[in-house]
C-alpha cells in the first residue's frame, strides 16, 4: 500500500470509525495503567470530560519544568495533551498541536475557548495546525523547546523524515518526550495495510533498536525510558495475526545534543537534584531506573551528565565533573560504590564472600596445609583501639574513621585493658584509632602503659599534633619513650593530600621536624617509622626498597628523618573498599591478593600472637575482625582475662585474610617477609 494511502486510512479511522476511546479492539492506545504524575493529575479536574473521552493515547508525555516553555503535540487530537500543557506552561508559554484530521482539530477548536477559561489563563496560549506530522514547515528552526505526542508517531509511514524534522524544530538541549506502541523485533511489512493494525497502532509499531538507529542518523545517541508497560492484545483475531511479537507501551525522552556517547560510559559522576521544579520539588525521574531524591547525590553515566547540564533541566541539578574514565556504566555498581564512599552502605562480610564467590576464590583456610597455623602462638602484642574520633577522613581508612564517629574507650575499660595486659604477660601496648589523641585520657592511659610495656607505641596521623588543642602530645610521647607510627600513603604533597586531605602534607612535615628536634629519628629510644598502605588494586613494591626511596626523598626535599618504614596491603574495607568500587577494580583487588597468596607468610600472621581490643572492651583476633563483626573463639570482653590470661585459641579466618598473606605479606608491623617471588 502506498505511504499516502496509509495516512488516508489512519485518517478514516479516527476521524470516522472511532467515535470514543470505547471503540477500539484493542488497549494499544490507551493501554497505560501507570497514572499519571501528581503535576498532571491535579489539572484533570479542570478538563471538559469531552475532551477526556475523545482522547487516545498509551502513556502520559508531559515532562515537568514546563513553565514559559514553547511546547508540540504531535498528533494532537482532540485536544487533551495541549490543554494540559497549556496550564503547565502558563501565560507566558505556547503549545501547538499539530494534527492531520480535520474533524479531531474541529472538535479541539471548538472547545477551546471554553477550556482555556476553565483552566484559569488569561487568553489562549494554544493554537491548532492541520498538518502532517512530518510536515512542520511552518516552524522555524530551532524554536521548540519540548516535543511531546501520545501514541501517535507509530502511525506515521514516514518516521525518518519526521524524527529529522522534530530534531530541526528543537533548540539545542531541546527535549524529545513521548509515549508510543513499541515491538521487540520489527513488524512484518504485510501487516502495514491492515486498517484496523495500523489504527490500533500495532502495525506501526517501532522495534526499539531501530529507533535508537533512527535518532543516531539525526545526531543523538542516548534515549532514557521513562515508563515501560507490556501490552497485552486483548483481541483474539488480532493477537493470533501478530502471533509471537510483544509490544509495550514506552514513554521516552532524549535532548537534542551532540555530545552524547554511543554508550553510557563511567567517569565517576554524581548528580544531585536540587528541588526546585515547582511541579515535583522532593524528586525527578529521569528514566524507570534513575530516580533523583532531593539533596541525594545519585552516580550517573558520562551521557546523563550531558543530558543534564545540555537541557532545561540544569539549573535544577548540581552535577560534579568528570573524573577517571571506569568503563562501561553500570547504576546498581555505581550507585553501591556511592553509597559505601558516603557512609551509607559498609562492606560487610557477606559482600566480601559474594566478591570471592563470584570470582571463585577458595576460602582462605582451605590453603592452609598446616592447620595448627590457625592457632594462636605466644602473646606479645595487645593492640587497643582507642576510639573512632579522627580529625582527617582519609579515603585509604578501612575502619572509616572521621570527626562524626563518637565511639571512644572509657577509663574504665582503660583500666580493665591494664589489668589485662599485665596478667597475660604482654609485651608491646600497641595504642591506634582514629586519632588516638582525641580520648581524653590518652595522656594518662600512656603514663600507665609505660610502667608495664617493655615499649608503648601510637598510632597517629600527625595532622593532629599541628592543632593547638593536641600539640602537647609531642611532650607525652617524648617524655613516655613512645615509639609513634604515623601513615605516609606517599614522598610528596600531591600524593598524601589526595588520600588525607587537603594540607596534610605540610602538617606532617612540620610535625616531623619538630619531633626530630625532640630527638625523634634521631635518639636510638625515640623512634618514628612511617606507614605506606597501597590505595588502589596493586601489591606494594618491596619494604626495604621503598623505605630507602622515602629516606631520599623525604630527607632531600624535606629535612626529615624517620627510623623505618612499613609497607603494607590494604584491606578491602570501609573507605579504601568504596574507593575500589568507585574504580570498579574492589573484585580486581580481591583477584590479586588471592592469585598471589604466599603460604611462607602465614606462620608469621599478626593475629598469631596479638590481641585486639576494640573502644568497648570487646576481644578480637585482629582489628579487621572486629570490623568483620567476628569476635574471639573464646572470652568475650578484656574484662574476662583481667584475672586469668587468655588460653590458646583458633584464629577465625575469612577472605580478607588474604590482604595479610599475599606477596611479602603484611602486618601492623610491615611486610612479613624481606621478599616475594611469585
Amino acid at each position: 500500500m502506498a505511504q499516502a494511502d496509509i495516512r488516508a486510512m489512519v485518517r478514516e479511522y479516527y476521524g470516522k470509525t472511532l467515535s470514543s476511546s470505547d471503540d477500539l479492539r484493542t488497549d494499544a492506545c490507551t493501554c497505560a495503567t501507570t497514572a499519571p504524575p501528581k503535576y498532571v493529575l491535579d489539572i484533570f479536574p479542570e478538563l471538559d470530560p469531552e475532551i477526556v473521552e475523545h482522547f487516545y493515547g498509551c502513556g502520559s508525555p508531559l515532562p515537568p519544568a514546563l513553565e514559559g516553555a514553547t511546547v508540540l503535540d504531535l498528533g494532537c487530537g482532540t485536544g487533551r495533551d495541549v490543554f494540559i500543557a497549556a496550564k503547565l506552561v502558563g501565560p507566558q508559554g505556547h503549545v501547538i498541536g499539530i494534527d492531520m484530521t480535520p474533524s479531531q482539530l474541529e472538535f479541539a477548536r471548538s472547545h477551546e475557548a471554553a477550556q482555556i477559561e476553565r483552566l484559569g489563563l488569561p487568553e489562549s496560549n494554544v493554537e491548532f495546525i492541520e498538518s502532517y506530522i512530518e510536515d512542520m514547515s511552518m516552524i522555524a528552526d530551532d524554536s521548540v523547546d519540548v516535543v511531546i505526542s501520545n501514541c501517535v508517531i507509530n502511525l506515521s509511514p514516514f518516521k525518518e523524515e519526521l524524527f529529522r524534522e522534530i530534531f530541526r524544530v528543537l533548540k539545542p538541549g531541546g527535549e524529545l518526550y513521548f509515549s508510543d506502541i513499541f515491538s521487540d523485533r520489527r513488524v512484518p511489512e504485510g501487516f502495514y495495510d491492515d486498517p484496523i493494525l495500523r489504527g490500533e497502532c500495532l502495525s506501526g509499531a517501532m522495534y526499539i533498536e531501530d529507533f535508537r538507529r533512527m535518532l543516531a542518523d539525526c545526531g543523538t545517541q542516548v534515549c532514557y525510558d521513562v515508563a515501560h508497560e507490556p501490552l497485552e492484545v486483548g483481541d483474539f483475531q488480532i493477537a493470533t495475526k501478530l502471533g509471537s511479537i510483544g509490544f509495550a507501551s514506552r514513554t521516552m525522552r532524549t535532548i537534542k545534543c551532540d555530545k552524547f556517547e554511543d554508550r553510557e560510559e563511567d567517569y565517576q559522576q554524581t548528580a544531585t537534584y536540587l528541588g526546585t521544579m515547582p511541579e515535583n520539588k522532593r524528586y525527578f525521574d529521569l528514566d524507570s531506573e534513575v530516580r533523583f531524591i532531593k539533596d541525594r547525590p545519585v552516580a550517573i553515566s558520562g551521557n546523563m551528565a550531558t543530558f543534564l547540564e545540555n537541557s532545561r533541566y540544569a539549573p535544577h541539578f548540581k552535577v560534579t565533573p568528570r573524573r577517571d574514565h571506569v568503563g562501561p556504566f553500570d547504576f546498581e555498581v555505581a550507585n553501591a560504590a556511592l553509597q559505601v564512599t558516603r557512609g551509607k552502605r559498609s562492606v560487610d562480610l557477606e559482600w566480601i564472600e559474594d566478591s570471592c564467590a563470584r570470582l571463585d576464590i577458595e576460602p582462605f583456610e582451605r590453603r592452609i596445609h598446616d592447620k595448627a597455623l590457625l592457632e594462636s602462638a605466644r602473646l606479645d602484642t595487645m593492640q587497643v583501639n582507642v576510639t573512632y574520633r579522627c580529625n582527617l577522613a582519609c579515603n585509604h581508612c578501612y575502619l572509616g574513621c572521621s570527626p562524626k564517629n563518637e565511639e571512644c574507650m572509657s577509663r574504665e575499660t582503660m583500666e580493665a585493658v591494664l589489668a589485662a595486659f599485665k596478667t597475660g604477660g604482654f609485651k608491646v601496648m600497641d595504642i591506634t584509632g582514629g586519632s588516638p589523641e582525641m580520648n581524653p585520657d590518652l595522656e594518662w592511659f600512656i603514663g600507665e602503659a609505660s610502667k608495664i610495656a617493655e615499649q608503648v607505641i601510637v598510632r597517629t596521623n600527625l595532622v593532629i599534633l599541628d592543632d593547638s588543642e593536641y600539640a602537647h602530645f609531642k611532650d607525652v610521647y617524648v617524655d613516655n619513650k613512645v615509639k609513634f607510627v604515623t601513615s605516609m600513603p606517599y614522598f610528596d604533597a600531591a600524593g598524601v593530600d589526595e588520600q588525607r586531605g587537603a594540607g596534610s602534607f605540610a602538617s606532617i612535615m612540620k610535625v616531623l621536624r619538630e619531633m626530630n628536634a625532640l630527638g625523634y629519628g634521631v635518639d636510638p629510644e625515640l623512634q618514628i617509622d612511617l606507614a605506606y598502605n597501597v590505595d588502589g588494586p596493586f601489591l606494594p613494591p618491596d619494604q626495604a626498597d621503598l623505605e630507602d626511596f622515602y629516606r631520599y626523598e623525604l630527607e632531600h626535599a624535606e629535612g626529615v628523618k624517620f627510623n623505618g618504614l612499613y609497607a603494607m596491603n590494604n584491606w578491602n574495607m570501609g573507605r579504601f573498599a568504596g574507593k575500589l568500587l568507585a574504580a570498579r577494580t574492589y573484585d580486581a583487588y580481591n583477584r590479586l591478593l588471592a592469585d598471589n597468596y604466599n603460604g611462607a607468610t602465614v606462620a608469621h600472621i599478626m593475629c598469631r600472637t596479638q590481641l585486639n581490643v576494640d573502644y568497648d572492651g570487646g576481644l578480637y583476633d585482629c582489628e579487621v575482625n572486629h570490623v568483620l563483626g567476628l569476635p574471639l573463639d573464646g572470652p568475650a570482653n578484656v574484662r574476662d582475662i583481667v584475672d586469668a590470661p587468655l588460653p590458646k585459641r583458633r584464629i577465625k579466618t575469612s577472605p580478607i585474610c588474604y590482604s595479610c598473606a599475599a606477596g611479602c605479606g603484611s602486618s601492623c608491623g610491615g611486610s612479613l617477609l624481606e621478599k616475594y617471588a611469585k
